[in-house]
């Protein structure tokens, strides 16, 4: 099992547009597919389940790692699974509890993917320290120079505590105006960031997507923004 968190130091780059159209991109391909819900707010849940508090969730996972098959809910989806959200999660004291508890299903699925809240803290941590991947969507703005900075630093001392976890970044809702073009070739061109060659267009497609709590590719299969996802999905298994 291959273990993608979504991570970022910032809000609003579609981190859990990202997972769940991975997520689903993945099974559609034949991937048995875990999706962990490591956001208090638990928007990736909404998607493929419904959130109750008398379920079990990613909070008895951190709590009890040996538990965690009482935790892993069936999803609507074929070959996807899901860890539920909980907005009860609170501060682990230790950063570890995620990856022990991974090691018990590791040989159930092909791919894990966390969907994250933009804040490194110690629950963000038991997934980077679980991760082989750590996946960062961006949108190229006025801030992305400075948030990418920022997550290259707390990368790179994620390293040290795992020194297997890669860093992977792609440019999400990209647009054909001037404005992006400028500040893309402008980042590009004077840093040396690990960006992927796939990108995800924006387009309304996604948005209406999003209000329905459906992927992409579920909503409009044949659609442009539905086949980028594929290519990122593809340059993935590429390594």
């Amino acid at each position: 099992m291959k273990v993608y968190v979504i991570g970022n130091l910032k809000g609003g780059v579609g981190k859990t547009t990202t997972t769940v159209n991975l997520a689903y991109t993945y099974a559609e391909m034949g991937g048995r597919t875990l999706v962990i819900d490591l956001d208090p707010q638990c928007n990736c849940t909404r998607f493929f389940a419904k959130v109750n508090e008398y379920n079990k969730t990613i909070k008895d996972v951190l709590e009890a790692p040996e538990h965690i098959n009482s935790a892993i809910y069936r999803t609507k989806y074929e070959d996807i699974d899901i860890i539920k959200g909980s907005v009860k999660t609170l501060e682990q004291k230790s950063p570890w509890s995620l990856k022990e508890a991974l090691g018990y299903i590791k040989k159930e699925y092909d791919v894990c993917l966390i969907d994250t809240r933009p804040v490194f803290d110690v629950l963000t941590k038991n997934a980077l320290y679980a991760a082989d991947v750590l996946l960062t969507p961006v949108k190229f703005d006025n801030f992305c120079r400075d948030n990418l900075t920022m997550v290259e630093d707390a990368y790179h001392e994620l390293k040290e505590k795992n020194p297997e976890l890669e860093w992977k970044v792609f440019a999400n809702m990209v647009a054909n105006v001037k404005a992006q073009k400028v500040s893309s070739a402008d980042l590009l061109g004077k840093h040396d960031y690990p960006f992927m060659q796939s990108c995800i267009s924006r387009t309304a497609i996604v948005d209406n997507a999003l209000s329905l709590y459906k992927p992409v590719a579920k909503h409009r299969g044949g659609s442009n923004v539905a086949q980028d996802f594929v290519d990122l999905v593809d340059e993935l298994l590429e390594d």
